[in-house]
């Protein structure tokens, strides 16, 4: 475990831009499948990428997430696993991770205010400078590991930009994808990041994205597989790409309730 840790530091992964606190929404409420984008055909896409992820305002109901985030290297080893719960409409999160010296780590907290949450290391509870610096480690944990599992649902937050780029023809298969790009407006830890979204013409899904760490910069691409359902939205649990590192989903649950005790301290703790 401590080498994965110590390799984790130079991954170049996504950061989540742009997170938002859910709230509570009726059915009949406008969702996000009834966004309109000033750009019709960037409308057209979403809308219907959110009608097969999503069918019956399944966002809106999605109160709970659960999902475990993992990265191995493509020549072995074990891979590293950070798990999260979520409670969109709370805003609290619970994140359990490795620590670089071949410990764990559980953070408790509530989004809208990180560094006010606890947080325990091989199950005894730190306080001071080491936990606020904790805090902010499972607070970039939960932004970055989310964003990979849910994005296409986070077109629509605060100050996301997004822009229809046409059709591309991938040569190899002949799929003629659509594409749109998002860029940011000061939001979320790195407004400079910019994507480029592949939507499928048969399952009308985002089954590929690039990401730029800066608008002039080299993307890096994964193909978003193996979507599945799972309480009232699909989720892909798969990000294939060429380079030497897998991001992968070891496990996922999304509900509209939140579990007994799914935000509860380490064992033995109160």
């Amino acid at each position: 475990m401590r080498r994965s840790a110590a390799w984790l530091a130079l991954l170049v992964a996504a950061s989540a831009c742009g997170e938002a606190t859910s709230t509570p929404q009726a059915a009949e409420e406008p969702g996000i499948r009834d966004h309109q984008f000033a750009d019709t055909d960037a409308t057209r896409l979403h809308t219907r990428m959110v009608d097969a992820m999503a069918p019956d305002h399944g966002w809106e109901r999605t109160r709970y997430l659960e999902f475990d985030w993992a990265v191995n290297r493509m020549d072995g080893g074990d891979p590293l696993v950070r798990a999260h719960r979520w409670d969109r409409w709370e805003g609290t999160a619970r994140v359990e991770a490795p620590t670089q010296d071949g410990g764990m780590y559980v953070a408790i907290f509530n989004t809208s205010d990180p560094e006010a949450g606890r947080v325990w290391v091989d199950g005894a509870e730190i306080t001071g400078d080491e936990a606020a610096a904790r805090l902010r480690s499972a607070y970039s944990a939960h932004i970055n590991d989310g964003y990979w599992l849910i994005m296409p649902y986070k077109w629509t937050d605060p100050g996301v930009n997004v822009r229809y780029l046409g059709e591309e023809v991938d040569e190899a298969t002949g799929v003629r994808w659509e594409k749109v790009e998002l860029s940011f407006e000061e939001v979320g830890l790195t407004p400079q990041n910019l994507y480029r979204a592949w939507i499928h013409p048969e399952s009308g899904l985002m089954e590929r994205w690039e990401h730029f760490r800066t608008a002039d910069a080299e993307p890096s691409a994964s193909d978003w597989t193996d979507w599945i359902q799972s309480g009232p939205i699909s989720l892909a649990m798969n990000r294939r790409s060429d380079g030497q590192v897998r991001i992968f989903f070891s496990h996922v649950l999304a509900s509209e309730t939140v579990p007994d005790g799914a935000f509860a301290p380490p064992a033995g703790e109160s």
